[in-house]
């Protein structure tokens, strides 16, 4: 039985990748492609997950390289802040950050609500 190539569609789900950027991608030759009818792009999984696991393995062995101080093991290593990593905030900055982002919605919602209050009221 021939295998089944992914569609365009299928491949953005799995790697859960907007569709255009996988034309681009193929379009560049970073991923492996076929067309068929000269412009349905086409797919194999295996090849796929050959480029996955060798992004991963890539991947792990530079944060290893990274994260683990000279001379010592996998095992041994703590948690170590990363720069740009989120801190820990406080009440405070939790609600200042809040209002900070949500300003124009309270603020239309207390609009709203003054607004409903005279029309009901008066």
């Amino acid at each position: 039985m021939p295998e089944k190539l992914m569609t365009l569609r299928e491949l953005s789900e799995y790697l859960r990748v907007p569709e255009d950027r996988l034309v681009q991608l193929s379009k560049e030759r970073v991923i492996p492609s076929y067309k068929i009818g000269g412009e349905l792009l086409r797919f194999r999984k295996e090849q796929i997950d050959a480029m996955r696991r060798e992004i991963d393995s890539r991947v792990k062995d530079v944060v290893r390289q990274k994260t683990l101080p000279p001379g010592s093991s996998v095992g041994e290593v703590k948690m170590i802040e990363r720069p740009g990593a989120p801190s820990r905030n406080t009440f405070l900055e939790s609600l200042s950050d809040f209002l900070y982002f949500n300003d124009f919605y309270i603020l239309s919602a207390a609009i709203a609500g003054i607004l409903l209050a005279v029309i009901f009221m008066g």
